[in-house]
């Protein structure tokens, strides 16, 4: 039975969820740092492992969320600050499209499974 929600599909929408939503967290701490002296932006590295998962790895977990990494939107300002508003706000919105979407097809998914059981 566990087979049947833990198959790479399930497996691989379970990660991405989870690293869209810390993206999310992520950005919208650049968005609060925007006026930091010295910060630097960040973003959610998480496709390479998204595609192991996908690709039936066995060995990758769908239970962590991706790495935060340095990612400067724009070359360093004088006061050494790295977050563009503009692209943070891109990024947001992107973000945003995508972890609806994947709820939405979690959802569907599990609405299958929930109608071949039941009947």
């Amino acid at each position: 039975m566990s087979d049947l929600f833990m198959d790479p599909t399930m497996q691989g929408l379970q990660y991405a969820l989870n690293s869209l939503s810390t993206r999310q967290q992520v950005i919208a701490n650049n968005i609060a740092n925007a006026q930091t002296p010295g910060y630097t932006a960040q973003d959610v590295s998480f496709q390479s492992q998204l595609a192991s998962i996908l690709n039936g790895d066995v060995s990758a977990s769908a239970t962590d969320s991706g790495a935060v990494v340095d990612s400067p939107d724009v070359t360093t300002r004088q006061d050494g600050n790295s977050v563009g508003m503009e692209s943070q706000m891109s990024k947001m919105s992107e973000t945003n499209l995508l972890y609806n979407a994947l709820t939405q097809l979690t959802s569907d998914r599990m609405s299958i499974l929930k109608t071949a059981i039941t009947g």
